[in-house]
């Protein structure tokens, strides 16, 4: 078996801008550290053996024959036409990607997070293929999901990004964003994820103009800038009552923390994955607070954002 090759992308978090991101808009998003791994060695049975491991174990295993790309076992049936559509969507972008009849591959994935969490388990593995098979990774996002492209864009950075599309094409700026209230911010996890083509979908039905666009930009501008928790936790509410009107849904501290008395806000995709709450007091005193609202995982800033 010839020498093992490997790659490793990084998961996100969309702090600013989710929805108008799409739109224009300039968007706050952070690389994490934990990710994904994908390592090819070649074999000589014409066909591709693909495990995929999350922290709990085995996540999915296919097998394919090649150069067919034909399923010849799946027996997690929805995950292997997935991960069969972005293999073919990559030869359609590099013809002789797996297109040969004198080699098969082993393939493992390894995800470092719960795919539950909307870390970006579909966007490190695109940003992963690609590489592999040498092609644009935001091109190949395009071809197999929906959305703005900020996920792949973070996928290789090495620390926050400003990110932003102008004429539909990204336009990426790595940035510092270390702010000296970061042990103030956390990041919880809702207890269950949000399908992105869900909510884009629902986004499709909104009303927005192009004052909010620049009004979210704006405050995108501004959180980066802040050295003080007070502004910080001000610009947040007036992006959540914004994006709150744009998509006529309750915000998240209504729906489950109106009791708190700093900020939360949702991320990404509204109803699901995560949520940013600021919080004052020592990490044991909201570790009660959350378990009490039945909430039992969450994270420090610094904790799971690569700097």
């Amino acid at each position: 078996m010839t020498a093992r090759k490997s790659w490793y992308a990084s998961g996100k978090l969309l702090i600013t801008g989710e929805y108008l991101v799409l739109a224009g808009a300039k968007a706050l998003a952070v690389p994490l550290k934990a990710g994904q791994h994908l390592t090819v060695a070649e074999n000589k049975e014409h066909k591709l053996h693909w495990h995929a491991i999350e922290p709990e174990g085995l996540w999915f295993q296919c097998i394919f024959d090649l150069p067919e790309l034909n399923v010849d076992y799946a027996p997690e049936t929805e995950y292997c036409e997935k991960l069969k559509n972005i293999l073919l969507a990559a030869r359609a972008l590099n013809s002789d990607f797996l297109n040969s009849e004198s080699a098969g591959f082993e393939v493992d994935t390894i995800l470092e997070f719960d795919p539950d969490y909307g870390f970006g388990s579909s966007s490190t593995l695109i940003s992963n293929i690609a590489r592999w098979a040498g092609i644009d990774p935001f091109k190949l996002q395009m071809l197999t999901f929906e959305g703005s492209g900020y996920d792949i864009a973070c996928a290789t950075a090495k620390m926050p990004i400003i990110y932003q599309l102008l004429d539909h094409q990204p336009v990426i700026s790595e940035i510092q964003f270390s702010p000296p209230f970061k042990d103030n911010i956390y990041f919880v996890y809702s207890g269950h994820k949000q399908r992105t083509s869900e909510s884009l979908s629902e986004f499709g039905k909104s009303s927005f103009d192009n004052t909010d666009v620049e009004a979210i930009s704006s405050i995108t501008q501004k959180i980066i800038k802040t050295e003080n928790l007070d502004e910080f936790e001000h610009l947040l509410n007036e992006h959540e009552n914004r994006m709150s009107k744009i998509l006529k849904l309750p915000k998240v501290k209504d729906l489950y923390f109106p009791d708190h008395s700093g900020t939360v806000k949702s991320l990404g995709a509204w109803g699901g994955d995560f949520m940013l709450m600021t919080f004052r007091n020592e990490p044991g005193e909201l570790k009660r607070y959350l378990k009490n609202k039945g909430f039992d995982i969450f994270y420090r800033y610094d904790e799971i954002v690569l700097k």
